[in-house]
């Protein structure tokens, strides 16, 4: 099977495949109480450095796992060093050097992209984030995906003192969908219960997409408090798309 071609890790990687199917796809958590509460990645570089002995210390360690060819736990230690210290222009450049080591060592596509990717925001400290079409993707996703792009986006300390409920009727599927906000989040789900709402919306599909992708509310038809509305636009936050990956 080695000697196959189409068994090898072009697309996936044997490693990373294995693992998921081992895990089951249920989670980071492997069992290990060791790793059951760990540091976030900031506060356990810091730690790491200081063990090791300084962000210079650490530095060296990792270039020595580099020149030893075990690429692996060279990333890890300079890692730790970039998050101990972002502006570590040393621990920087060798985890840069490394990831792209790993890159082009990579067989599989999707692991030479996350390498490189790592690489390059190292090299120019910024993120360059591919613009995608909304518009274009939201007509093929279902209502409930639909409303979990507005549930994901809401802002929870903002919203936290809000307490509100929607009921939207969607006429061209014949389905009843019921919104709810509190404690800060937003909870939705097909019904056919009526239930009170400080609003019921009568719309379609196509007015349902206009509402999330562009907030225009003029064609729907509203009983109730229609302000709510506005007021859950309000709540929402805009993503931010340029996230840094391998730097604190």
């Amino acid at each position: 099977m080695d000697k196959s071609w189409h068994c090898q890790g072009f697309y996936g990687s044997t490693h990373h495949n294995v693992k998921a199917i081992y895990q089951l796809y249920l989670g980071w958590y492997d069992g290990n109480p060791a790793h059951l509460w760990q540091h976030p990645p900031e506060a356990a570089g810091a730690r790491y450095v200081e063990v090791i002995g300084g962000g210079s210390a650490t530095v060296i360690k990792a270039k020595e796992h580099l020149d030893r060819g075990d690429l692996r736990f060279a990333a890890e230690l300079a890692s730790h060093a970039v998050f101990a210290d972002q502006y570590n222009v040393a621990a920087k450049d060798l985890l840069a050097s490394i990831f792209e080591r790993l890159g082009y060592g990579s067989e599989n596509a999707v692991w030479r992209y996350c390498f490189l990717q790592g690489a390059q925001e190292l090299r120019t400290n910024k993120i360059g984030h591919t613009d995608v079409n909304s518009a274009r993707m939201a007509p093929a996703m279902t209502v409930t995906q639909l409303f979990d792009m507005i549930a994901v986006r809401v802002n929870g300390p903002k919203a936290w003192s809000e307490r509100f409920s929607i009921n939207w009727h969607l006429t061209d599927e014949n389905a009843r969908y019921r919104i709810e906000l509190s404690n800060g989040a937003l909870i939705h789900f097909l019904t056919k219960v009526k239930q009170d709402s400080d609003a019921t919306i009568t719309l379609n599909r196509p007015q349902l997409l206009s509402f999330i992708t562009t907030g225009a509310i003029d064609k729907l038809k509203i009983e109730g408090d229609g302000s709510v509305l506005g007021k859950l636009l309000d709540l929402l936050d805009t993503p931010d798309f340029d996230f840094a990956i391998v730097t604190p």
